[in-house]
């Protein structure tokens, strides 16, 4: 396992939350499609892909925004969405298996601040990615990726990317032959 590649993994994908947070969506685009070119994906895979993340981010806002608004069928509607972009993320990552309707069901279960939802499809993202046979690292990519996600809220960016790296490095110590990782 390559200890440098799980840091600049990390580091990358704290960036993509800092970017979002400022709303640079080019940068996370491009963020994005260096993890990717990272785990050796062709060029034109990872830049669509993170172009496709960016969009991603960006209907998330939206959905947030029809949220404050009450605006629930428009809401659902932004979450079809971001579901569909990411199938796309994965459809060009060449996945096989779906893994985007819980990043998309996490996403939306952590702006409405529902604990065990966003438990539940964060472990069902990475069980379905890794498989049974590594049970125990999905338990442990779902704890840290609720670790990063609960620390970036404080605004602790060297805890975020601590978290980051410790994913990316359990993550790649079993080499997936797909990632669950969408952005």
């Amino acid at each position: 396992m390559n200890e440098s590649l799980a840091a600049t993994l990390g580091e990358l994908q704290a960036q993509i939350y800092w970017l979002h947070d400022a709303e640079e969506f080019t940068e996370l685009a491009s963020a994005a499609a260096t993890i990717y070119m990272k785990l050796d994906y062709t060029q034109q895979q990872a830049e669509t892909a993170g172009k496709l993340i960016s969009e991603a981010y960006q209907l998330a806002d939206d959905a947030a925004n029809a949220q404050k608004a009450d605006d629930f069928d428009k809401e659902i509607q932004f979450y079809h969405q971001i579901k569909n972009k990411l199938i796309q993320v994965e459809t060009i990552l060449g996945y096989q298996t779906s893994i985007a309707i819980h990043q998309m069901k996490w996403w939306m279960y952590f702006r409405h601040r529902q604990k065990l939802q966003i438990l539940l499809h964060l472990f069902l993202q990475h069980f379905k990615a890794v498989g049974l046979i590594n049970f125990l690292t999905a338990l442990k990519l779902t704890y840290f990726l609720m670790e990063i996600g609960r620390v970036h809220k404080s605004r602790d960016i060297e805890t975020t990317k601590d978290n980051a790296i410790k994913y990316w490095t359990e993550l790649l110590k079993i080499k997936p032959p797909q990632y669950p990782y969408l952005g």
